[in-house]
């Protein structure tokens, strides 16, 4: 993992805690470069069954063996962030399909009221 790219990110996202999304500032070189290494991305707002639809659709085609490897290599090579391969796919496959109720501490909600949920997909073919 590049290291600049991955300071850009955490010094974007994380200071004592996650950064408020009205109080992150990055420029536009660093974001592009962590971009470049993989590390940051677009922004990308989904709602609630859009996510669904998404976990539902890729779900299928992440074999437990891909899952599996992520979480044991990560164990030997202190890659963090295939760790949660295991928890993430394992929710993933509690899920039902459920209709939206909006939360009382919720806080991403759209200016039409409906919740909005910000979305990182990790494609396992990288692995």
């Amino acid at each position: 993992m590049d290291k600049k790219a991955k300071n850009i990110l955490f010094k974007t996202y994380w200071k004592n805690g996650w950064i408020d999304d009205n109080a992150i500032q990055i420029n536009g070189a660093d974001f592009e470069y962590a971009k470049s290494k993989g590390l940051m991305f677009e922004p990308l707002t989904i709602s609630h069954d859009q996510c669904l639809d998404k976990i539902f659709e890729i779900l299928p085609t992440i074999s437990i063996d891909k899952v599996a490897t992520a979480f044991l290599s990560s164990l030997s090579n202190r890659r963090l962030d295939w760790r949660s391969s295991l928890a993430s796919y394992f929710i993933a496959k509690q899920l039902v399909p459920h209709q939206y109720k909006k939360a009382v501490s919720g806080q991403s909600f759209g200016e039409d009221g409906e919740e909005h949920t910000r979305v990182i997909l990790v494609e396992f073919a990288e692995i």
